[in-house]
């Protein structure tokens, strides 16, 4: 009986240690305004989100237009990019693309990823994976480095909508 005993407790023991903890896992990261109606909690979000990401910023880097084009949602694309146009079809993307890649010559490198998930008034689930890099630039042989920013909307495993924006970097920074 007191094996019984014992081993009820150490189950029981065991099974307290590992249960989750709901609210250390609906702890916000932060918030979103851009409703305009006033904070909607971010949570951590899906990994895979940020992966999709690293494998975007590798296309970039590779020239690799192909693969860039199976990462975009082909029913809804939006990317908003600096200067304020904004490209509204894969091929318009592709095109942008090819010649920025030869006027520009850009090299990226990735500082930072993280997938952001949040939950509107109305129920709509939105993921967003946040990043920025450094890209550098190389025109006739003169290298010059801008600080990019990245917001991307991730549905069905596909950017549907990509806000970014950019700083040029101070010398030596």
């Amino acid at each position: 009986m007191k094996k019984c005993l014992v081993l009820l407790l150490a189950a029981a023991f065991f099974v307290s240690c590992t249960e989750k903890n709901s609210k250390s896992e609906n702890h916000p990261i932060g918030f979103d305004m851009a409703g305009g109606v006033g904070r909607t909690a971010l949570y951590g979000g899906d990994t895979a989100h940020v992966a999709l990401f690293e494998t975007y910023i590798k296309a970039l880097n590779d020239r690799d237009t192909a693969t860039l084009r199976s990462l975009e949602s082909p029913d809804s694309l939006q990317i908003y990019i600096p200067g304020g146009d904004v490209l509204t079809s894969g091929d318009a993307y592709v095109q942008f693309m090819a010649k920025y890649f030869t006027e520009m010559n850009p090299k990226w490198k990735l500082n930072f990823a993280m997938a952001s998930t949040l939950t509107d008034k109305n129920g709509k689930v939105s993921d967003w994976v946040t990043s920025s890099g450094t890209v550098t630039h190389t025109v006739d042989g003169k290298e010059s480095k801008v600080n990019r920013y990245f917001d991307a909307n991730i549905v069905n495993g596909k950017i549907r909508k990509m806000f970014v924006t950019e700083r040029k970097m101070a010398p030596g920074e």
